[in-house]
């Protein structure tokens, strides 16, 4: 029997309306590469369960939660119940690319079908070229690994969807980090925590997802909801990681022409790194004054001294 490569994970919950088009999507993907769509249905209460019903595709398996358990927890009853070596994330109000298994499947086979290793590509809305290239000053096609790859996150979260995973480490150093709050970025503490745990990243400069139908790309969250949702995924990391490990990461951001703010926001809940930012934003104020008319950089001042 042919191994299997990739799971297709869909987590689902009330996508009546958009996921026929994402299940086609990954349906119609232009391969000869083995690979399985499993489907999460977080306990939807509209007629999700009854277009899951209408399919009669080998390739898929539906796996339906009796109850609701938060976002980022489904995507790892997604890992968990996964058969492929590597998970790839379609989101259900997305639709893949007819060549994104395709192009993964070679990437993956370029690499050695390598373990710890997470890579993605471009998707049309919310692209994180602008973080992990514009931001962070990474390159494409290239592995990020060792001591400066967690600085890639600290500019903001790799959406699951289009996004490919070695599923056995993942589970094993991961899963996605604890969240109380259902919209918390996990995606970006967990990534920093792979990071530096010896995790391989890599971005492959190919449009593999569509993004349109999304909500999460058209409408974005306030800026105060989006830094109360940092602070409770933020939370759970600094329990997870030693102090001195998040100064050295604070360290080596200090170093970046472009400074990550809200990265800086989160942290400083804990009261025991507030001096080496306090340092850093003082600096960046004397060589970029105009930098106070931002009102995150207000908010983040603000917190500082109070």
């Amino acid at each position: 029997m042919q191994e299997l490569l990739i799971t297709i994970a869909i987590p689902a919950y009330n996508n009546e309306k958009t996921i026929q088009k994402t299940i086609d999507s990954c349906l119609a993907q232009d391969t000869d590469i083995h690979y399985e769509l499993l489907i999460v249905d977080d306990a939807s209460s509209d007629s999700t369960p009854e277009i899951l019903a209408q399919y009669n595709d080998p390739k898929i398996r539906v796996v339906t939660l009796k109850e609701r358990v938060p976002l980022i927890e489904n995507h790892n009853v997604c890992f968990k119940n996964a058969l492929g070596k590597y998970v790839v994330f379609c989101h259900a109000d997305d639709a893949l690319e007819d060549h994104a298994i395709e192009t993964f499947s070679n990437k993956l086979k370029q690499r050695n079908y390598p373990k710890k290793y997470i890579v993605w590509g471009h998707s049309m809305f919310r692209d994180f070229s602008a973080k992990a290239i514009d931001s962070a000053g990474f390159i494409y096609n290239e592995i990020v690994v060792g001591e400066f790859s967690p600085l890639m996150f600290l500019y903001g979260g790799l959406t699951p969807t289009g996004t490919c995973y070695s599923r056995e480490s993942f589970l094993e150093i991961g899963p996605f980090l604890k969240v109380d709050m259902n919209s918390s970025p996990s995606d970006m503490t967990t990534m920093i925590y792979l990071a530096m745990n010896g995790f391989r990243f890599e971005m492959i400069d190919e449009m593999v997802l569509s993004r349109a139908g999304s909500s999460t790309a058209i409408l974005e969250a306030g800026e105060t909801r989006y830094l109360g949702e940092l602070d409770d995924a933020f939370k759970y990391f600094i329990k997870q990681v030693d102090q001195q490990s998040i100064t050295k990461l604070i360290r080596m951001s200090s170093k970046q022409k472009i400074k990550p703010l809200y990265f800086y926001h989160a942290i400083i809940q804990d009261q025991y790194h507030r001096k080496q930012i306090k340092s850093i934003i003082k600096r960046e104020i004397i060589k970029k004054p105009l930098m106070l008319r931002s009102l995150l950089v207000r908010k983040l001042i603000k917190r500082l001294y109070t």
